[in-house]
């Protein structure tokens, strides 16, 4: 018994030395994402046309060595995310009026978060580190507007007046990040990933028709989840 405490002890003391030897650095990390969205439609419903929004990204990083090949870089950022997008849809007025409207839909959506990446890195080289882990983002706020929705019988005043698109959010999203990293100096490096949420960040729906008595309501309804790519400067101290 008194041989193995010591040989714990020993290995614990070996362990405490190594970890002196790398020792934790912190740092700040700002750059740019190209944010975007994936969408999938209800049934019967063409989807929708995405172009990507340029935010910023930034915030707090750290490196914590687990031994002189492996690393885990805890990150707290806030990052932009969201797209622009537009969508076509079919009015069909009530029955009596005996018209069918199509009608353009032109978006843009943003999205600000505080966002959680415990990242575990694997340096290949003294340059270069392979990076991949979770990301917990938490929205804090959405911001959704309509930019166009016209008609080609707009004009006509007879027609009845369909609501506004709503965006209605979710407070969580949960993905996965990919990336590389490369050590300009020891202490300057150049980080690049891919961002893919797991989790639907919300719901974007138009209503496309009233109603009557003898037809329900219509609406085009799209699941969104976030997706982006990251490029960032970052400088332990």
């Amino acid at each position: 018994m008194k041989k193995i405490i010591l040989l714990t002890l020993i290995i614990s003391s070996l362990g405490i030395n190594a970890q002196s030897l790398l020792p934790i650095k912190y740092g700040i990390k700002v750059g740019v994402n190209i944010a975007n969205i994936t969408s999938t439609p209800n049934e019967g419903v063409k989807n929708i046309d995405n172009t990507a929004l340029i935010g910023i990204a930034g915030g707090f990083y750290m490196e914590i060595a687990l031994n002189d090949k492996w690393y885990i870089n805890p990150e707290l950022i806030y990052t932009q995310k969201g797209a622009s997008f537009d969508y076509d849809f079919i009015h069909d007025y009530p029955i009596n009026q005996g018209e069918r409207d199509e009608h353009n839909t032109t978006n843009e959506l943003k999205l600000a978060y505080i966002e959680l990446n415990p990242t575990i890195s694997y340096k290949a080289s003294d340059k270069l580190s392979l990076n991949f882990g979770p990301s917990v983002s938490f929205l804090i706020t959405p911001d959704y507007i309509v930019l166009t929705d016209k008609g080609e019988n707009d004009d006509l005043n007879s027609h009845e007046k369909l609501s506004e698109g709503t965006f209605k959010e979710e407070a969580l999203d949960v993905g996965l990040n990919i990336g590389i990293s490369y050590y300009l100096t020891e202490n300057f490096l150049i980080d690049g990933k891919v961002n893919t949420g797991f989790m639907k960040i919300g719901e974007v729906s138009k209503e496309t028709y009233t109603g009557t008595t003898s037809n329900e309501a219509r609406s085009n309804v799209f699941e969104l989840k976030n997706r982006a790519i990251v490029i960032s400067f970052a400088y332990l101290f």
